[in-house]
């Protein structure tokens, strides 16, 4: 392991640092470490790194996904399906909440008299929001007719199949956005989720996403660690 992982810390600067980040949200790697705090403190960078790198791919997801979702709906509801009360008896009350929240948000952010665009609206959903759109109760009245469009020209996965892919997703964004520990999760199988709802909503998307991603060589570096460490 690299020094730079970590830099050379004295037992003052330990002791703070750990102070700072609180035992609590040390806990899981000072386990993992059998209470070895600089141990402990090593595996909570590499953690963090390996996040960032999950975050990078996620993002490209994240936006493939909304951007096709939102163009179907577009098609099937207008510009302004947010607004639609066709589409809002659709969907449960949390999901229009949300949709009240997004106009809400984007609003604060524009001109107070002018119109607010609806990509404003649409980049206030959250991850959430979109993966709530595939549930099995809207197979018919949203998949069906709308949503499994968004993969033309190729076949659309089943909708099952997707919203399993999507809350697992859903769950590692939430751990990151939480700044959560993932050292222990299966991450490469969860990235191979993540390549394969790339690669269903758009191939040149999944394909600069592999290109650029930094997740293998992070993975391997947190679990070369914790096998050298019996963690």
């Amino acid at each position: 392991m690299s020094n730079s992982v970590l830099p050379t810390l004295d037992s003052s600067q330990l002791q703070q640092l750990v102070a700072t980040l609180t035992q609590p949200r040390l806990s899981k790697y000072l386990r993992a470490s059998r209470n070895n705090d600089h141990q402990a403190l090593r595996l909570y960078v590499l953690n963090t790194k390996v996040s960032a790198a999950f975050l990078a791919d996620l993002h490209y997801v994240e936006i493939a996904l909304r951007n096709k979702f939102d163009g179907e709906l577009c098609a099937g509801f207008g510009p302004e399906w947010f607004k639609d009360q066709t589409f809002l008896a659709l969907v449960d009350r949390r999901s229009q909440g949300i949709l009240l929240k997004a106009q809400s948000d984007a609003a604060k952010h524009w001109p107070r008299g002018r119109p607010v665009p609806p990509g404003k609206v649409i980049a206030e959903l959250s991850f959430g929001f979109w993966h709530n759109l595939t549930d099995s109760r809207l197979e018919h009245p949203l998949w069906v007719p709308y949503l499994h469009k968004a993969f033309r020209p190729r076949k659309a996965p089943k909708r099952a199949t997707f919203n399993q892919q999507l809350e697992k997703l859903r769950q590692l964004r939430n751990r990151i956005a939480h700044h959560e520990p993932i050292f222990h999760l299966d991450l490469m199988a969860i990235h191979q989720t993540l390549r394969e709802v790339a690669q269903a909503l758009c191939p040149a998307t999944a394909a600069v996403m592999l290109k650029t991603s930094t997740v293998r060589r992070e993975v391997m570096g947190v679990g070369s660690y914790c096998k050298r460490r019996g963690i």
